[in-house]
């Protein structure tokens, strides 16, 4: 009964979350940056041209992120690119790719989070969120949750623990269910 009951909650929020992108529109594609006009002018000054990007541009990567599958039971890893300025803002970038799933059949976890500050020192990643009402899961729920957050932070090797904060607190349980330890440790192999 519970195992149903969890099947329906995570397909209800697949529903809700495919209703919500209806409409939306979708990111403008990747181009390729134009070559740099001084070297095709001038080859010899070209040469000596600083050829890195600007500070302002975008960097990107591919991480491993982790979602729902359609039963809710388990995780579903799929390879997504994240896009960020600065190199603390990959973190963010990889929590936020956890709230919207590439896949409409994979129910993305994280939705309904609001990120408010993430933060790395000495390998410690302190991440602070608030949550709406859509963002509440049974104990299934959490307990994925949970599970891909952690994949999905300690896949960076610079990470050794991370805390979980909800509202700048450190609270026993996310949603109710499930223990929260302060912080979170990498597994040893």
């Amino acid at each position: 009964m519970h195992k149903r009951r969890l099947q329906v909650a995570v397909l209800s929020m697949t529903l809700v979350a495919l209703l919500s992108a209806c409409g939306q529109a979708k990111p403008p594609a990747q181009t390729q940056a134009p070559q740099n006009s001084t070297e095709a002018q001038h080859p010899a000054q070209g040469s000596q041209a600083q050829t890195s990007p600007p500070a302002d541009e975008n960097k990107q990567m591919t991480i491993k992120a982790y979602y729902g599958d359609e039963q809710g039971e388990n995780l579903v890893e799929k390879q997504v690119p994240i896009s960020f300025k600065q190199e603390n803002d990959k973190y963010k970038a990889a929590l936020e790719a956890l709230a919207n799933s590439p896949d409409p059949k994979l129910a993305p976890l994280f939705k309904g989070f609001t990120i408010r500050s993430v933060a790395l020192k000495d390998k410690l990643l302190t991440v602070d969120v608030s949550m709406s009402p859509e963002s509440r899961l049974g104990s299934g729920g959490e307990a994925l949750l949970l599970q891909a957050l952690k994949k999905t932070i300690f896949q960076f090797s610079e990470i050794d623990s991370f805390d979980l904060l909800l509202d700048g607190q450190a609270v026993e349980s996310l949603m109710g269910h499930m223990d929260l330890p302060h912080p979170f440790h990498k597994s040893t192999p």
